[in-house]
């Protein structure tokens, strides 16, 4: 009975808290500002954002669309090496498993890339598997089937499918805590309409797929929970929407000011009642509509007059302000939320480079990714490779990812380090009669291949050129040769 109530407590407890959560909300705003709890509503940000929002911004914001492609291209500048065993099995022959592997995914590097866009813009992504094993999709992929095939297995991977969050739905969950997968989906629903789509172009179509085909990405759910994936853009929405109002708005005050507002002053001495009723007569509604239609054939023609009799005509103009500082700010506020300097992102106007403090904090986080995340993705996918049978588990059982260090340095800074290195030894030289730093020390800096040292002759003795055979040397010991006196 006392586990029963402390059950029951604990339920009430999780209900109480959950309702004070919720009044909270709704009487401090999303924001967090105890005094201002409206700001948000005041600023036009969202209080919820969903896949919707995040996909309109990647299609249509310029700079949302750059921070995905900016993370992406730089972690997938090239692709990893899949090693049969640990990274210190790099260096050994490579093996028919690691050949097999390597064939296997050069026809789908791009699915796997595309399918890690989609995971930036989302919550999760999904790849799906379509395998040529004679069943359908809802269920689990037949591993015997495929393995019978012997040489031609490779091919019945027909193709792997990348598909945003909107396209993709876990069913229901398995709930057996006793169950390795418990809390995982026992079923997706994938629909085969494209993002974006009405159904005028592309399929209109739901099917269901068992998990044995389906991997998902969710970057930063690290509870294994697809629904918990952080969203590149979510933390920086916000000050998406601000550069928008930022650059919008100076485009659009530009504009009014190069069209032309006009405005016309009459004096008091004007009868207004007479040109109205002229305008009546003209076939307008009032004065006002008159009035405009004039103004619009006046601003339609680059050369054109306009006399008037009782009035004054204004340009009404205001001198633009510069959005410049307002947009800096807020990007680089941007910037901070997917850990990506500014002039890295951006660049320089003033033809200056990004300096190399940003250029390494950059190297280090996608360095970072590329070990993490992405290492993580790729073993699954050639891990769900061989447990369907397409290729065979490695003889190790370890799959290991080696990427190149984008902190190495390049073509240039390897030349510079080694002028840096022969002023050391030259300068040493000079100084101490012995160079410190040798030169294979310095072609080692550069990446070259070291001097082999010349072989020392193993004896004094020298080779007669016509019979071949050793010639002794006469041993000089510093005494003067007396035998002829």
């Amino acid at each position: 009975m006392s586990e029963q109530q402390g059950e029951v407590s604990f339920l009430v407890n999780a209900l109480a808290d959950a309702i004070g959560r919720q009044r909270m909300l709704y009487a401090n705003g999303q924001n967090g500002n105890t005094k201002r709890t409206k700001l948000w509503d005041e600023f036009g940000y969202p209080s919820d954002v969903g896949f919707d929002q995040y996909y309109r911004a990647y299609e249509r914001n310029a700079v949302a669309h750059a921070a995905v492609h900016k993370l992406l291209d730089s972690c997938w500048v090239d692709n990893p090496t899949i090693i049969d065993g640990e990274e210190k099995d790099e260096s050994g022959e490579t093996t028919e498993w690691e050949r097999a592997v390597q064939k296997l995914l050069k026809r789908h590097w791009a699915k796997l890339k595309d399918a890690d866009r989609r995971n930036l813009v989302g919550r999760y992504s999904a790849l799906l598997i379509q395998v040529k094993d004679g069943r359908e999709w809802k269920d689990p992929i037949n591993a015997d089937y495929i393995r019978s095939l012997g040489t031609e297995r490779l091919k019945a991977v027909v193709k792997l499918i990348p598909a945003w969050e909107a396209q993709i739905k876990p069913g229901n969950f398995d709930t057996d805590t006793m169950s390795e997968t418990y809390g995982q989906p026992v079923m997706y629903n994938f629909n085969e309409q494209p993002v974006g789509d009405d159904g005028t172009y592309g399929p209109v179509r739901s099917v269901q797929v068992h998990p044995s085909r389906v991997i998902i990405l969710c970057e930063g759910a690290e509870d294994e929970n697809m629904l918990s994936g952080i969203p590149l853009l979510r933390a920086g929405y916000n000050k998406l929407l601000d550069i928008e109002k930022t650059s919008g708005g100076s485009a659009e005050g530009f504009l009014k000011n190069a069209s032309r507002q006009l405005g016309i002053a009459f004096d008091k001495e004007t009868d207004i009642a007479t040109i109205q009723a002229q305008a009546k007569e003209a076939g307008f509604k009032d004065l006002g509509e008159a009035l405009n239609d004039k103004m619009s054939r006046f601003n339609k023609g680059t050369d054109a007059a306009l006399a008037m009799q009782a009035g004054q005509l204004s340009v009404l103009s205001v001198a633009a302000a510069d959005p410049t500082p307002t947009w800096n700010v807020t990007a680089n506020e941007f910037s901070a939320t997917i850990q990506c300097p500014f002039t890295i992102l951006f660049g320089q106007q003033t033809g200056r480079l990004a300096s190399d403090e940003d250029k390494t904090d950059w190297a280090k986080r996608c360095n970072g990714r590329r070990w993490g995340f992405m290492s993580d993705f790729i073993t699954r996918v050639i891990e769900r490779f061989w447990q369907i049978g397409v290729i065979d588990p490695p003889k190790s059982g370890e799959v290991t990812l080696a990427w190149s260090d984008l902190l190495a340095p390049s073509e240039k800074e390897k030349i510079a380090n080694m002028q840096a290195m022969a002023a050391v030894a030259k300068d040493t030289q000079a100084a101490f009669g012995t160079p410190a730093i040798t030169e294979n020390e310095i072609r080692a800096v550069g990446e070259l291949e070291p001097i082999s040292e010349p072989e020392e002759p193993a004896g004094t003795a020298t080779t007669d050129p016509l019979t071949g055979e050793p010639i002794e040397q006469p041993t000089t010991t510093g005494q003067p040769d007396n035998s002829a006196q």
